[in-house]
């Protein structure tokens, strides 16, 4: 789309030279979903000066923070594609054709996930967006991370900008000569200038305390049941959407730091004394003494993970 840049005060033209060695977008790897904005209204954006951009930027994968803060990888796709819808004009009976700006000419992205990336557990994680405004960063195959700088003088990048309502995602059933294919498709605002894109390099990435873009992995999300046991002890589960109907993908290998156990009635700080896994996936937590009735809250955080919290009730 335009950018606006027409001025009939002060009429530019474009320059179109180039240095020696320019950075290239080459094909993407996989987008990174981000929410526009954060919990208090602030549209979400990367600092590209900070000396910790590498970090920075990993750290947006982490569960502990704000749901609307952080960042969603996809895993890596195939059969990206992009379409443009076409330019529209309003044609004179001499002939002559004037455009019509503002109309036509929207960029859809489509994509796919196959066979692991593309199973039903995953597939029910996508139908969780298109509910709010969200953007997206573009992880490509070098290992670069694309965004929009809206003028050549910012120092922060942002997502490219989407129609959260025009989101789709289905199925692709598996047939004797294919494998299941997960079918993602989404629209461009129609404001977007894709001219303003930028790259945060890999390089960049790395040398700051990061990762390359295409190292930026996705979550899993897990839940957790628990029980109380006694006015010490809680039994907790820790599973995934994974596995079969009868038999869930138990969390293994959590320790005492991974859990905070706080009341919900009266909070306070932390009661986790020491935990206990037997067997797989099953955390007897043994705490400070718990007050009959009251309603406590299990907060586990483990990188790769984004585990939903759980309650119960003391006894």
């Amino acid at each position: 789309m335009s950018s606006g840049i027409c001025s009939c005060a002060s009429p530019t033209f474009g320059n179109m030279g180039r240095p020696n060695c320019v950075i290239e977008m080459k094909t993407m790897a996989f987008p990174i979903i981000v929410p526009r904005y954060d919990v208090n209204g602030t549209r979400n954006t990367i600092d590209s000066t900070s000396p910790t951009l590498g970090a920075d930027i990993q750290a947006l994968l982490l569960s502990s923070l704000d749901a609307q803060a952080r960042i969603y990888p996809f895993p890596r796709v195939e059969n990206a594609v992009w379409e443009r819808t076409d330019t529209v004009y309003d044609t004179a009976p001499s002939t002559r054709k004037y455009k019509i700006d503002g109309v036509g000419g929207v960029y859809s992205l489509s994509f796919e996930t196959w066979a692991k990336d593309a199973v039903f557990q995953i597939m029910r994680e996508a139908l969780k967006f298109g509910c709010s405004d969200f953007d997206f960063y573009i992880a490509t195959t070098d290992g670069n991370l694309w965004g929009i700088k809206d003028d050549v003088d910012d120092t922060t990048v942002r997502g490219y900008e989407v129609s959260a309502e025009t989101f789709d995602s289905f199925v692709a059933f598996a047939t004797d000569t294919t494998v299941q294919k997960g079918m993602f498709s989404f629209d461009l605002d129609n404001a977007e200038c894709v001219e303003n894109s930028y790259a945060i390099t890999a390089a960049e990435m790395i040398n700051t305390g990061g990762v390359k873009s295409t190292s930026l992995a996705p979550n899993q999300s897990a839940y957790q049941t628990s029980t109380a046991v006694s006015n010490t002890v809680v039994s907790n589960v820790v599973y995934t959407g994974f596995g079969s109907a009868g038999d869930r993908e138990d969390v293994v290998g959590l320790l005492a730091s991974d859990f905070t156990v706080i009341s919900d009635t009266t909070p306070a700080g932390d009661i986790v004394d020491s935990l206990v896994e037997s067997p797989n996936g099953t955390y007897a937590i043994t705490t400070t003494a718990m007050v009959a009735s009251e309603t406590y809250r299990i907060t586990c955080t483990k990188a790769g993970y984004d585990v939903a919290d759980t309650t119960f009730v003391a006894v």
